[in-house]
């Protein structure tokens, strides 16, 4: 009879403890919206590129933290050349939240196109372990295979043989620094390839990218300045400043980028053939980043003014050659003189000036 008994208990305390492992383990549905947005045309086979998931809560407990979203590939033989980096973020129900995703492909990769299957996870402090109750797709091109032989048109320069002031800079042919080139010109742009202890381990050899990109128009976002300016505003234009250099040279038409083996204790220069083949105002951004980072280093973003000719009294540094004479661009960009002041005056008021 006490065997019995003592069976009975056993196998009761191992009911008990079936039923109470599942509960431990099992996971709720919230539910919601997502979608994509800022997806390039082509994700590259050699750069990291960053593109956004919007993800609207709708249904479930009050809050969720550490949401992710989980990210299945198809061809599944693709998986392993893929990589995806993201930061886990909170959501509030009813509210939308956005997940910056950094994709890297490895330029192995054999097929020209993925499929991404979407959905995610989250935890309540509650419910613990949410997933959501929905799947979103999509389809990503993938860029050349020859990207960067395609690319690559420059020379390295040993440290120290151009002197370069700032990080980088345009040259004319004569290595004569310029600010203002002519539309269809070739000139050159030299950067210095220089990163520190900081990025790399003492004496290790890593991959870095150093590129440049010029996109027409005034896209620089300016510091809020004024007396009554709040901490909301510097916190926009700081969050607004940080994605405009990450994602500027994914965006811009004009781009070149290099991918080099750098050893932090040997810097160079690179020179790069380019040219604008439109007059205007552009804006300008030269930058360096680990290759596998979706963040941009070091970013440095002006202005070029291109115009359509200049005037033989121009000289190549950008200043007239007569000390007395003022230089003058043309409200359309299609010529660049140099003149008197009160020349100037006079064409400022028929709409020459910029």
């Amino acid at each position: 009879m006490k065997t019995k008994v003592l069976l009975i208990i056993v196998m009761m305390a191992s009911v008990g403890l079936l039923l109470f492992v599942p509960n431990v383990h099992a996971s709720e549905s919230f539910h919601g919206t997502s979608s994509f947005e800022n997806i390039p045309s082509e994700i590259s086979r050699h750069f990291p590129t960053t593109f956004d998931i919007k993800l609207q809560y709708t249904a479930g407990p009050w809050g969720l933290d550490d949401v992710i979203p989980v990210i299945e590939i198809s061809p599944e033989n693709a998986t392993s050349y893929v990589n995806f980096y993201f930061e886990p973020i909170s959501v509030d129900k009813n509210s939308i939240g956005r997940i910056p995703v950094t994709i890297t492909v490895d330029p192995a990769i054999e097929y020209e196109k993925i499929f991404l299957s979407v959905s995610f996870e989250g935890n309540n402090s509650q419910a613990g372990l949410l997933k959501s109750g929905w799947t979103d797709s999509l389809i990503l091109s993938l860029g050349p295979r020859d990207e960067i032989s395609r690319q690559v048109d420059y020379e390295k320069i040993p440290w120290g043989e151009i002197d370069i002031k700032n990080r980088a800079a345009l040259f004319t042919k004569n290595m004569i620094p310029r600010s203002m080139v002519q539309a269809g010109e070739q000139f050159f742009v030299v950067q210095k390839v220089d990163f520190s202890d900081d990025n790399f381990a003492k004496n290790s050899t890593f991959s870095a990218v150093v590129g440049y990109a010029f996109e027409k128009g005034d896209h620089m976002i300016h510091f809020p300045k004024g007396e009554n300016v709040t901490d909301a505003e510097h916190e926009e234009f700081g969050e607004a400043h940080r994605k405009l250099i990450n994602e500027f040279y994914q965006n811009s038409e004009f781009a070149k980028s290099f991918e080099f083996k750098v050893n932090s204790e040997k810097p160079f220069l690179v020179k790069s053939k380019f040219m604008l083949p439109e007059s205007g105002k552009y804006t300008h951004q030269f930058y360096k980043k680990l290759k596998n980072s979706p963040a941009v280093s070091a970013s440095s973003m002006g202005g070029t003014t291109v115009v359509e000719k200049f005037s033989k009294a121009v000289g190549e540094n950008n200043i007239c050659k007569n000390d007395n004479l003022r230089i003058l661009i043309k409200h359309d960009y299609s010529n660049v003189v140099c003149v008197d002041r009160q020349t100037a005056w006079k064409l400022i008021e028929r709409g020459w000036g910029l």
